[in-house]
């Protein structure tokens, strides 16, 4: 089954270990973010509450979607995921329109992304495939 909603604006992201459906409904100036947790191949969708709604928010809205800028194109990246890799809070981002040809990898600090070495690059992203093998897998 495949269920799309009226609006171009959705963003499905691993955020503290949970997967989250946030819809973003322009026209209303709306906002829905849902849990998504995988049983048999089926998505179950289940709203966790006002309070869990506005802190994840607060927390992702500032990192969202970020202007990346590459030495093929300027785009806007779409976050997929935060996780900590040693002391660092890590966001991985992806192309919007190529989501499974390269992967963007930065360490938040704040509201701003700062580059990885070039030696932490390869430990960061054995890190995220280890901890969440299903992302590659599932993603579309």
């Amino acid at each position: 089954m495949n269920i799309q909603f009226q609006t171009p604006h959705q963003y499905l992201f691993i955020h503290q270990n949970v997967k989250h459906l946030l819809l973003l409904w322009k026209k209303e100036r709306k906002r829905d973010l849902y849990l998504v947790e995988e049983e048999n191949d089926q998505y179950n969708l289940s709203y966790p509450g006002e309070t869990y709604v506005e802190t994840v928010l607060e927390q992702i809205e500032p990192i969202l979607l970020q202007h990346l800028e590459t030495e093929e194109e300027t785009f806007t990246a779409i976050l997929g995921a935060t996780f900590h890799y040693q002391d660092k809070l890590i966001a991985l981002y992806y192309h919007p329109t190529f989501p499974d040809e390269q992967l963007y990898f930065f360490e938040i600090q704040g509201e701003t992304l700062i580059d990885l070495s070039d030696e932490e690059f390869p430990l960061v992203l054995h890190t995220f495939a280890t901890e969440f093998p299903e992302y590659f897998s599932s993603k579309a």
